[in-house]
């Protein structure tokens, strides 16, 4: 599974981290083994959250995930079993790479792994920076 967003650890367990529109800190998880009675499922998604305070969290990182296909930089959106779905906002590299064009800036398709090289940049956050 990749992982693009903010993370950080929970007294002891890794989270993704999100701030809302109030500025508040959550913890997010679709892992029912990670939660207990403090999550809430507020939109009924199985998407439970948890309002922290930054100082709870540590090692705390936004990771940033984009791969390389034939030495062109591409976002990769998802994954399924032997495929990324990759995008790009560039005429150039969408033609070069026959991806279909699905908006006035956008390519958008399925590739397989093999041919793709995924970039994770990991950047340290201060948590209440957040």
């Amino acid at each position: 599974m990749v992982k693009s967003g903010i993370y950080g650890e929970y007294r002891g367990t890794e989270y993704e981290i999100t701030v809302d529109m109030d500025n508040n800190v959550k913890i997010i998880t679709e892992e029912k083994g990670k939660i207990d009675s403090t999550f809430e499922d507020l939109y009924n998604s199985g998407v439970y959250s948890k309002k922290v305070n930054p100082s709870e969290l540590i090692d705390c990182v936004s990771i940033v995930l984009y791969g390389l296909i034939q030495g062109e930089k591409v976002q990769i959106l998802k994954e399924k079993e032997n495929e990324y779905q990759v995008a790009t906002g560039s005429l150039l590299i969408g033609n070069d790479l026959n991806l279909p064009r699905v908006d006035r800036d956008t390519w958008l398709g399925w590739v397989p792994k093999s041919k793709v090289k995924l970039i994770e940049e990991k950047i340290a956050i201060n948590p209440s920076d957040l």
